[in-house]
């Protein structure tokens, strides 16, 4: 019986976390020692968001190069004024945040969308995993080589080259990105040439996998109407089911009164297989 092309991929990722354990445990309790008492409280109410939706795959798993964890709506007048407003003030903390978050394990960048409408810039902070992106760059070379990106392109090159880029070469990347399939970035990529082509929207499902917030509209993605899962489909949803059953369990011990402790809980995670 022929293995499921996801298996060598997800023997790598478990490997590659087993091997990163306690290190990475080590370099969150540095980084957050580092933190004013503000800005802990802004680390534990951003993380706590995020390992309660898809970041969990890649704060405390490597099934996703990379995650969303929060969107800002920034008023332009704001942002180009001269003088300093609660606007601009929120903006630099934020990146200030993301800075000092960032270890050689994970990155957090803030990156702003392509286009803004007349009143608002829209900004979105993502947390990368350095290693599973590399790997990623690699294994998808003849892609990301034309988009002059090589496994050793620094995150934050890889995602603004990924926003800036055309239309359905920015869907491929933030598909990839994302940690969906290879055959559902296909499907969504394909759709839209087909759509802008005649004009009719191409129908289709969704495969979606649980998170702590939720059992669908996070960690989705399409896939062509009435599709039946695949063995690929599968391995990444009990993985991901695996994982998330820990974390459900593991969440408890460190669920206050004054709210979840998030950092902390993220430092524990890191201990497990």
């Amino acid at each position: 019986m022929k293995k499921p092309a996801l298996l060598p991929a997800l023997l790598f990722m478990i490997l590659l976390a087993a091997a990163c354990a306690v290190p990475a445990s080590r370099a969150i309790r540095q980084q957050y020692r580092q933190l004013s008492a503000a800005e802990r409280r802004e680390a534990d109410s951003l993380l706590a968001y995020a390992l309660d939706h898809e970041a969990l795959f890649t704060l405390a798993d490597t099934l996703k190069p990379m995650s969303s964890m929060q969107l800002k709506r920034l008023p332009l007048l704001s942002l180009v004024s001269a003088q300093q407003d609660s606007a601009r003030q929120a903006l630099q903390r934020w990146q200030q945040l993301a800075a000092r978050l960032s270890n050689q394990w994970w990155v957090f960048i803030v990156n702003p969308f392509e286009r803004s409408d007349s009143i608002y810039k829209y900004a979105e902070l993502y947390v990368v995993r350095r290693q599973v992106l590399a790997q990623l760059l690699q294994n998808r070379q003849d892609f990301y080589a034309a988009l002059g990106l090589s496994s050793a392109a620094d995150p934050a090159t890889v995602l603004a080259t990924t926003e800036y880029e055309q239309k359905y070469q920015r869907w491929r990347s933030y598909g990839y990105l994302f940690g969906y399939p290879a055959h559902a970035v296909d499907f969504f990529v394909n759709a839209g040439r087909q759509q802008d082509s005649t004009g009719q929207f191409v129908e289709r499902s969704f495969f979606a996998i649980p998170v702590f917030a939720g059992a669908k509209g996070y960690f989705t993605y399409a896939v062509p109407k009435d599709y039946q899962p695949q063995p690929i489909d599968s391995n990444l949803y009990k993985v991901a089911s695996q994982r998330l059953q820990q974390y459900q369990q593991l969440r408890q011990r460190y669920s206050t009164a004054q709210g979840l402790q998030a950092t902390r809980l993220w430092r524990a995670l890191q201990q497990r297989p």
